[in-house]
């Protein structure tokens, strides 16, 4: 159940349960026919003390201050308190005897000590008044301190301290009306329902004190799931700690991987590169370069996206010079938005220590008429003394060649054109090598 049942069996035997001993099965007391009471908690309910039922028998509220009495119902606040009930008398004994008791004159005052004040009690003849019990006897008082008393009778003139009746009720009422002077009458007045107060007191205190055990199990509660929660958020912390640490080896290893494959795929372009130049290169001094894509290519040289681009190498023989030419389709130089321009360019080479410089060779361009009637045709003899022509200290030597190698509108004249592609070869002398 909901209210901390923790029974468990089949159910056939659920209702023998709930009638016999479930604790959170709601039940009625067999005392005040209170009903809706939980039979775990019947007891509490039936509690002589700190109880809420109205019919439960148990000791005197007023034991503690001489009621020998032990089997008298507990009296509750809902309940009118009796005329014929002895306790308030006690309790106003009582209160009396406090105050006569607390009274200490301050030094240099005109009242008298303690020990010099009595209660006067004067009686009519014939009264039955009982006398004062011994302990309020004191020395005779000056005349300016006196507790006057009317005579009263009590009932029940028994043996003193048997009954409730048997307490001085009379002068305890004078106390109640303020009749009583000195120092007696300067205290606070004693109301006729102190018991029930007093009781009613008790209850609302137990029940703060119930609720602030109840406060104090759960704050201890809360204590301990707030402890277990730092616990698992130290664990968690930890936990991501290590996560975050492991996410940075990967992060490094990613990065170590990373690196490795770049440079992979650098030498994969070189091989690539190396295994295209090897597939259009020549080793006799002879290029045959096929431009394709040529209206594109020219649209990039006009735009200056790209104005030039280089062709493959090829060698004047296996362990030869190293050679390329590199075109401009928009021209360059004094051939620019004219002619197509091309030039020669020396590359170094693995073998140019075991070679003639500066280089000497003759070089010769020709632009294919794909109709074989008329090609463009230009040639040069390198200078020894330009730099172009010189070992090659970088990758590649400066270009030199023809810059108004052929004009653009001898291009619509033939068929150098033709399916967007061109062709250019490139010569070079090595009768003298």
């Amino acid at each position: 159940m909901e209210d901390g049942c923790v029974w468990k069996g089949e159910v056939r035997y659920l209702e023998q349960h709930q009638d016999t001993e479930c604790p959170a099965y709601p039940v009625m007391c067999e005392k005040c026919n209170k009903d809706g009471i939980l039979r775990g908690k019947l007891k509490d309910h039936q509690n002589p003390i700190l109880g809420d039922c109205e019919a439960v028998q148990g000791p005197c509220p007023f034991s503690q201050i001489g009621c020998p009495k032990t089997d008298v119902e507990i009296p509750h606040p809902t309940q009118p308190n009796s005329k014929s009930s002895p306790h308030p008398a006690r309790f106003k004994f009582l209160t009396l005897r406090s105050k006569v008791q607390i009274f200490h004159p301050q030094p240099g005052s005109n009242y008298p000590p303690p020990s010099q004040v009595q209660i006067s009690h004067p009686t009519q003849p014939g009264s039955k008044s009982p006398p004062i019990p011994t302990r309020f006897k004191f020395s005779t008082p000056p005349s300016h301190v006196r507790i006057p008393h009317p005579t009263r009778q009590l009932s029940n003139s028994s043996t003193p301290g048997t009954d409730h009746s048997q307490m001085p009720v009379g002068y305890l009422e004078d106390v109640d009306r303020g009749t009583v002077t000195g120092a007696a009458s300067s205290e606070q007045r004693v109301p006729a329902d102190a018991s029930l107060s007093s009781n009613e007191y008790t209850r609302r205190v137990t029940n703060i004190e119930n609720r602030t055990a109840d406060h104090e199990v759960l704050l201890v509660e809360n204590n301990r799931t707030m402890e277990e929660v730092r616990r698992d958020l130290g664990n968690i912390r930890r936990q991501l700690d290590t996560t975050q640490e492991s996410t940075r080896r990967h992060d490094r290893r990613i990065e170590s991987i990373e690196h490795t494959l770049a440079l992979r795929n650098v030498t994969l372009a070189d091989l690539e590169e190396y295994v295209r130049q090897q597939e259009f290169s020549s080793y006799d001094g002879q290029l045959l370069w096929r431009i394709s894509d040529y209206a594109r290519k020219r649209n990039d040289a006009v735009t200056g996206q790209q104005v030039s681009f280089y062709s493959p190498c090829f060698f004047t023989s296996r362990y030869g010079y190293k050679m390329c030419a590199r075109i401009y389709l928009n021209g360059d130089g004094m051939g620019r938005g004219t002619h197509i321009s091309i030039f020669f360019v020396v590359m170094r080479g693995q073998y140019d220590a075991l070679l003639r410089w500066p280089f000497r060779q003759k070089v010769t361009f020709m632009l294919l008429d794909q109709d074989n009637v008329e090609h463009v045709i230009d040639a040069f003899r390198p200078d020894p003394n330009s730099s172009s022509f010189q070992r090659p200290r970088r990758e590649t030597n400066i270009a030199s060649g023809c810059p108004m190698f052929c004009s653009l509108a001898e291009l619509n004249n033939h068929a150098y054109v033709r399916d967007d592609t061109m062709f250019l070869k490139i010569i070079v002398d090595t009768s003298d090598l």
